[in-house]
């Protein structure tokens, strides 16, 4: 599997994620997806497998030290592989390199894996938004700081790797 910036020639397989993941009211159109591709304050990262089929998404903004975790999004039968986690962390070493000291996202309130997930990833809840994705459809708010170490290599928890 490969993480890799998206192109245009990955568009189709990002809709079909897109109507995979989400409802019809939340998905994002082909045109809102060809402007993120297209952006340059944006980074827009795709999970592709062996025969190069996109099976995991994500897009990013950054904008001086706030970055932001715009959408994720896997397809279903890639779910609980570690993707992801490995498209988050490429966007956090993204947005670490443009200066960024912080990463924010929403995230429905029910959608316990994600939340799960960003909470493994650092992600902490600071704030509710209420009726966010429309009417008793509530955004957790969550921040995650980013520092030097983030998504590198750590001495003090990859030793084993030097010590064989």
């Amino acid at each position: 599997m490969i993480i890799q910036q998206a192109r245009p020639e990955h568009l189709d397989g990002i809709l079909a994620l897109e109507q995979d993941g989400f409802s019809d009211a939340e998905q994002w159109s082909r045109h809102a997806w060809a402007e993120e591709l297209e952006a340059d304050d944006r980074l827009v990262l795709a999970h592709t497998d062996a025969d190069g089929s996109v099976i995991g998404v994500a897009n990013f903004g950054c904008v001086e030290d706030m970055a932001d975790l715009n959408r994720v999004v896997v397809h279903r039968n890639a779910r609980g592989r570690g993707v992801a986690a490995q498209l988050i962390q490429a966007g956090i070493d993204w947005a670490e390199a443009l200066g960024a000291t912080r990463m924010l996202l929403e995230v429905r309130t029910d959608n316990d894996p994600a939340v799960g997930l960003y909470s493994r990833l650092g992600f902490d809840r600071i704030s509710l938004r209420r009726d966010y994705y429309g009417p008793g459809l509530d955004a957790v708010v969550m921040l995650r700081p980013i520092t030097e170490t983030t998504g590198g290599w750590d001495e003090a928890t990859d030793w084993a790797l030097t010590s064989a």
